[in-house]
């Protein structure tokens, strides 16, 4: 099962840890690692990805993200086919340029799972499910957390 983690997964561990919900998404995001190292999941890169970590500021978090998409399996490149699928995105649920190129790499490359700790894209994308059903398909989205709690069942502190 392919899954694709949004950037701000690969930058947690480098947030406030002093902050509960911080450390819990942490924790489960070591965990999802953990799933894709031992070959449970497909992680995918993509293009975006890569643009987003190239302009991170902070030297040692892009070689440590670049290192992390080093266990990615597949690379999904530009095409003029995410762009559109993206642009609609945009169009039917109002989501930002950045989050509907990520949603549509996913979804191009055939993923399964969105992960993602951006609350309000989620809330979005779930406002706006009925008019993205026919661009998304069936690609599930979902807080660390909540991946753990609902696809693996593994009980979570909530």
């Amino acid at each position: 099962m392919k899954i694709y983690f949004d950037m701000n997964i690969y930058n947690r561990i480098f947030d406030d840890q002093t902050q509960m919900r911080i450390r819990f998404e942490s924790m489960a995001i070591d965990i999802l690692f953990e799933l894709v190292e031992q070959e449970n999941y497909e992680l995918v890169w993509s293009f975006i990805l890569e643009y987003e970590n190239s302009r991170n500021p902070f030297q040692e978090r892009m070689l440590h993200i670049k290192s992390l998409s080093d266990l990615c399996k597949e690379t999904i490149k530009p095409d003029e086919k995410i762009r559109l699928m993206a642009k609609d995105i945009i169009r039917c649920s109002n989501v930002k340029d950045k989050d509907a190129l990520h949603l549509a790499s996913a979804v191009y490359g055939n993923c399964e799972y969105f992960i993602t700790c951006d609350d309000k894209f989620l809330k979005t994308v779930a406002k706006s499910r009925d008019g993205l059903k026919s661009i998304i398909q069936n690609i599930k989205l979902y807080n660390p957390i909540d991946f753990l709690r609902k696809e693996m069942d593994i009980d979570v502190i909530e």
